[in-house]
């Protein structure tokens, strides 16, 4: 299928396909003529993608997570866990903040950003950080101003990891072209797993009158 016929099919647009193919996402396709020749697989491995942006990951750590799964080549260390935007155009990357600036701009101390990165939850380069891992730091924030701790966020972070690399390893065992579908079978039962979690959470969670 041309990528017109791609993009309706998926709900995706034709520029940011274009994008996922610069990114690495999607390989480039063959050509058919002139024009770009998708598969079928396309349109799962854009399911797939989507089905990991709900999951709040970035660029880097979608290509990661892609990477891991056997179905593109390892891309360059990136931390497991970085949130990213939804704009594809948002996702660029940027140039590193300063601990300092980029604490700013996640509502954190420098003390704070420094003790998350000690514990593994952000990543920095040569002193500085990467502007994609701002929503997962004010996300964090957030927890913190409702009385979590570093630790217990690392020890949230450390079973997500853990249940990635059970991911990890139950595809390596598969055939190349039995990953794509295993992979996208994962990530929607993440996704119905997720939805009755929140469903629970919002029944069980409320505060009952008499303890208002």
């Amino acid at each position: 299928m041309r990528i017109g016929e791609l993009a309706a099919r998926s709900g995706v647009t034709v520029r940011t396909i274009h994008y996922y193919i610069e990114e690495g996402l999607l390989p480039s396709p063959p050509l058919r003529g002139k024009y770009g020749d998708f598969g079928e697989s396309y349109l799962s491995r854009l399911q797939l993608i989507r089905r990991l942006k709900e999951e709040r990951l970035s660029i880097p750590a979608i290509r990661q997570r892609l990477a891991a799964m056997g179905l593109m080549p390892a891309p360059q260390s990136t931390a497991p866990w970085a949130g990213g935007a939804a704009d594809p155009a948002a996702e660029m990357p940027g140039e590193g903040l300063f601990r300092s600036r980029f604490a700013e701009e996640a509502g954190l101390t420098p003390e704070q950003v420094a003790q998350l990165e000690r514990l593994g939850l952000l990543e920095s380069s040569e002193g500085l950080l990467p502007p994609a891992l701002l929503p997962q730091a004010r996300a964090v924030g957030q927890l913190l101003a409702w009385g979590a701790t570093p630790e217990d966020i690392a020890a949230l972070a450390q079973q997500f990891q853990q249940e990635a690399a059970l991911h990890q390893r139950l595809l390596r065992h598969l055939p190349v072209a039995d990953r794509l579908p295993r992979a996208l079978q994962w990530q929607e039962q993440v996704g119905a797993i997720t939805t009755i979690r929140d469903m629970l959470l919002q029944r069980w969670g409320r505060v009952a009158p008499e303890d208002a």
